[in-house]
């Protein structure tokens, strides 16, 4: 069984974070947030709730990785899943898709595996991202 969320809108319901500039990360920095994931139509899917800190910045081309967690809430009570991986915040700076592995937690999603896709919009200067959740079946 596929669960497929491929053309998914996240707006802030609210968001902390120590980055004053995205023009000057430094290692340390991270923050928290909570976002609403909704269907182009404008149907509200589910609730995100998580945060990220920045951990080092990679020697090999000085973009800094920071760690994210996340978790996402449906809105009709069929399950959870726990998101979690590495941000290289240079891709995201400059418009790329991140792709972070997830796992069902609990409800219909419950040990399957996938991707959560996110995209922002402008980070760090416009709010809002571009969101792709797939969930595939657990083995038997």
């Amino acid at each position: 069984m596929l669960n497929s969320y491929e053309e998914l809108v996240e707006t802030t319901i609210s968001a902390t974070t120590d980055i004053e500039d995205f023009q000057n990360i430094q290692v340390g920095q991270g923050g928290t947030y909570e976002h609403a994931l909704f269907t182009r139509s404008g149907e509200k899917v589910a609730t995100t709730s998580g945060g990220y800190k920045i951990l080092y910045q990679r020697e090999s081309d000085n973009q800094f990785m920071a760690y994210l967690t996340n978790e996402v809430v449906f809105e009709d009570g069929s399950g959870t899943i726990r998101v979690a991986g590495w941000i290289d915040l240079g891709s995201l700076l400059s418009g790329d898709w991140a792709y972070y592995p997830s796992v069902g937690t609990s409800g219909r999603y419950l040990g399957q595996t996938g991707f959560m896709a996110w995209r922002p919009y402008d980070l760090g200067k416009v709010e809002g991202a571009d969101v792709k959740l797939i969930m595939f079946a657990a083995a038997e």
